[in-house]
């Protein structure tokens, strides 16, 4: 049943994209020449940064537009296209591994592995199965020139254009020192809401920076310690919701996104080959952020489909007031055990987003030193936005 309908305008507006705020990632550095979005996406040029206190102290260049999309579980390739197709693409028949309604951030009342189960094909039902285009994401979310669907945008500047490898950008010196065996702070943001969650994870500075490597080495959560981020600097603690089985790697742990999504996107919009014929078709009515009953989607080659679970209602309680949807005014501050099984030295920290309303995936990476030495103090130490926590050293007695 039709309940709403909303102007195609707000559609255009509805495409997921976030970035790691700090610490600061190589993929923002187009902030260095005053560009923080692109120039035709500007609702995305803010964002909130853990030490400010309003949104012109947070400068992220474009870091929210390296993505990759077409990218479905157990498939070895994304096709760069089918963000919101909801189909097996490459027809392997992986299946979800996460199924517990209360571990899906959308359409939770659909029986997992049913037609209306739409989404179970997108990467948060299989978290870290399916591929990405770059470990470090993918300027415009294409490798090609041309600005795309799916809010396929990207400003060229002197530093990155449309199409380049986020591995390819210049490293960028953070000042960001972790300790062996203590714990780390990593905020990042929500531009754009899909659901899913995120994990964060290590590969050495001197490696190639791949999938594989970031997979040797992924971080654990400090569960108790998540919290949302508000634009004047205050925590508000949240209890989150943490993964580690049917995860990949095997065991590793991500934490699923505390902000309630609520509008998907245009319900279902045909691919150019469908006809009056096509099962499940997409209707007229559908071409809109519009309200209306689960069903199954076509599936078909250029089909959008986002038929359940898209309202103005949120997929879960929100943990705070305004924390749901597409929601620029808060980010997530999650704490990472720092692995003390790792030698000292220079490494990348990689922060991957899977989705689940879409097949797509958001990737960033920052640089980081990686120390040994004990801290003296309990406290967080402040580097420009980007803090690290400290736990405080047992002194001896030396009398």
């Amino acid at each position: 049943m039709l309940r709403l309908l909303l102007p195609l305008l707000l559609a255009a507006s509805a495409h997921g994209h976030g970035a790691m705020i700090t610490p600061r990632t190589r993929n923002s550095v187009d902030y260095l020449v005053g560009v923080n979005s692109p120039k035709d996406w500007p609702s995305n040029w803010d964002c909130t940064n853990i030490s400010g206190v309003s949104p012109s102290d947070c400068h992220n260049g474009q870091a929210g537009f390296y993505y990759s999309q077409g990218c479905f579980i157990g498939c070895p390739t994304c096709d760069h296209m089918s963000g919101r197709r909801q189909i097996d693409l490459c027809g392997l028949g992986k299946a979800a591994t996460i199924n517990d309604p209360h571990l899906r951030s959308v359409n939770r009342n659909a029986t997992a592995g049913s037609l209306e189960d739409i989404y179970r094909h997108n990467p948060w039902r299989a978290p870290g199965s399916a591929p990405v285009a770059d470990a470090c994401g993918l300027a415009g979310g294409t490798p090609w020139l041309p600005e795309v669907g799916e809010a396929g945008d990207y400003t060229a500047t002197k530093f990155a254009h449309h199409g380049m490898n986020g591995t390819e950008l210049h490293e960028m010196d953070t000042g960001v020192v972790w300790t062996v065996g203590l714990e780390a702070e990593v905020t990042w943001q929500v531009l754009n809401n899909h659901g899913g969650g995120d994990s964060d994870r290590l590969c050495p500075a001197d490696r190639e920076l791949t999938e594989e490597c970031f997979q040797e080495h992924p971080l654990d959560f400090v569960p108790s310690k998540q919290a949302i981020v508000t634009r004047n600097n205050t925590l508000i603690p949240v209890d989150g919701v943490f993964v580690s089985q049917g995860t990949y790697p095997p065991g590793s742990m991500w934490s699923m996104i505390p902000l309630p999504p609520d509008w998907l996107g245009p319900r279902c919009l045909a691919g150019p080959n469908d006809t009056d014929s096509t099962p499940y078709g997409c209707q007229d009515w559908e071409k809109n952020l519009v309200d209306g009953e689960c069903e199954p989607c076509p599936e078909t080659p250029g089909s959008d489909c986002s038929r359940c679970d898209n309202h103005a209602a949120p997929a879960f309680v929100p943990p705070c007031d305004g924390c749901q949807g597409s929601d620029h005014h808060h980010a997530i501050r999650d704490i990472v055990k720092v692995p003390s099984t790792l030698a000292p030295g220079k490494y990348v920290l990689g922060w991957r987003w899977d989705c689940e309303a879409t097949a797509q995936v958001w990737s960033n990476c920052a640089c980081l030193l990686y120390t040994s030495d004990a801290a003296d103090e309990e406290d967080s130490v402040d580097l420009g936005g980007r803090r690290i926590i400290k736990k405080k050293k047992k002194k001896t007695n030396t009398a």
